[in-house]
């Protein structure tokens, strides 16, 4: 079969409009938006290009693209139901380009809810139906716009208790590093959740996020970064009686730099007290290391209850290699040495644990976070609530407002054709006919991209936001 088929990326449900709407149809027009009861209380839109790059820029219908779908649709629901005459005119009329309109927010920008993001409208009459049939692929922008909704909030997060603890901010730009290729669904979504995550951080252990910003955002320019760093089949190869054996054999072996140490393996409380005593001979070897002109040792726990033992980490570290106070009063560790949690974490935890490091004493400076599934796999449509609705058609010449208004309010969709507009620092979706200036930018129309941002600009705008406190 044909990858990419445009004409079988859909639902199966949607082939079956074509005949539903009512008669005197000339345009649909939809919209996407995070509607009220979203997690957070901005979404940042981002992704949409990939999409429209990928999947929907210039030729994308072909003659056998359309047989290919006649075939499988006959079997799949039933013969005569797929809109053979549509997509043909489209082959035939648009040269196989599509004959739609889709204006977007700019990447980047954070949206409060409830405000328009994206519309979609046909260019053609006769192409009414492709409109809500592109659902099913524009709506999968939900998926990097949270995982980037996400990461600006976990930014936003460390700043705070970097700012109330009197923390420096030099390592703000790698405090929530993406530990997600492994627990993806796939290669695909892992790239793009990955270089969504770069909007705010620059840590990352997913190699393939680095190449979305090169091949689909004009920018090759490095965004992501990672140290040195073990696993437990690395720290277990002596077995318990080796452990410390390999330990020093990891620490003679590493290269300058930030050395990362899973200490979980056994028991991380004697892996810290035996780190930190004076004398033995694994203080002495991780002392010489930090020696080292920028080098740094970072200590990672791998189980248990996330809050109660990393503050235990803490206390032990500082047993050892010692600590002094910020200005504010908080606990820093004297030497380049630092605490790295990455089992379990999500927005929730990661908050309970740097309000846990204030609570004790403990300066936002010293941690930094590893997010996997939490960050790939947890989210879904519903954490900013996504959805894409039909709001105008037009029929007979006449523009109809339509609008679903089911007892579950939170649901109710907005009626009419919009622009977002800028209010007192705040976005506000207006009918398309009021004064002000539009925010949403036409990004593509009948097959081409009108709008290729670089990813530093997207970023920027995220960075704007998260950085705020």
């Amino acid at each position: 079969m044909i990858e990419n088929n445009i004409c079988l990326l859909t639902d199966s449900y949607k082939v079956t409009h074509h005949y539903f709407y009512p008669k005197g149809t000339e345009k649909i027009y939809s919209y996407l938006e995070s509607r009220v009861g979203a997690e957070f209380n901005k979404t940042i839109f981002y992704g949409l290009q990939y999409i429209l790059k990928k999947y929907l820029e210039g030729q994308v219908v072909t003659q056998e693209k359309i047989d290919e779908a006649d075939r499988l649709i006959a079997s799949h629901i039933g013969p005569e139901i797929f809109n053979r005459d549509g997509w043909q005119y489209i082959l035939d009329e648009h040269d196989g380009c599509l004959p739609v309109e889709i204006k977007a927010v700019p990447e980047g920008t954070p949206v409060d809810v409830s405000n328009v993001l994206m519309t979609v409208e046909n260019t053609d009459e006769e192409s009414y139906w492709l409109v809500n049939y592109l659902e099913s692929l524009l709506l999968q922008v939900w998926y990097p716009s949270t995982v980037a909704t996400l990461s600006a909030e976990v930014r936003k997060l460390c700043n705070f208790y970097l700012e109330v603890t009197g923390s420096v901010k030099d390592n703000l730009d790698f405090m929530l590093h993406d530990f997600g290729y492994r627990g993806a669904t796939s290669t695909e979504s892992s790239m793009l959740s990955g270089s969504a995550h770069l909007l705010s951080f620059s840590g990352t252990d997913t190699i393939p996020a680095l190449t979305i910003p090169e091949n689909y955002y004009n920018d090759s320019e490095l965004y992501g970064y990672s140290v040195q760093a073990t696993e437990h089949s690395v720290m277990t190869s002596l077995g318990p009686e080796g452990e410390y054996d390999q330990i020093l054999n990891v620490i003679d072996k590493a290269k300058d730099g930030v050395l990362s140490m899973v200490i979980d393996s056994y028991n991380y409380r004697n892996f810290l007290i035996e780190a930190g005593k004076s004398g033995t001979e694994l203080n002495e070897a991780i002392l010489n290391f930090l020696d080292g002109e920028n080098n740094k040792v970072v200590f990672r726990p791998d189980s248990g209850e996330p809050v109660s033992t990393t503050i235990d980490c803490l206390n032990l570290l500082s047993e050892g290699f010692g600590s002094h106070l910020t200005g504010e009063g908080y606990k820093v560790f004297d030497l380049n040495i630092g605490l790295l949690w990455g089992d379990g974490l999500n927005y929730q935890k990661i908050r309970d644990i740097l309000f846990a490091m204030k609570s004790n004493g403990w300066a936002a400076q010293n941690i930094i976070f590893g997010m996997g599934g939490g960050l790939h796999t947890a989210v879904n449509r519903d954490t900013q609530r996504n959805a894409f609705k039909c709001s105008a058609q037009l029929r007979d010449g006449e523009w109809h407002d339509i609008f679903k208004n089911p007892l579950d309010s939170s649901k109710k969709s907005k009626t009419g054709r919009f622009k977002l507009v800028r209010q007192n620092n705040s976005f506000k979706t207006i009918p398309i006919a009021d004064d002000g200036e539009d925010i949403l930018q036409t990004v593509f129309r009948n097959g081409e991209l009108l709008v290729d941002d670089k990813f530093s600009a997207i970023k920027n705008r995220a960075l704007k936001y998260s950085n705020f406190l």
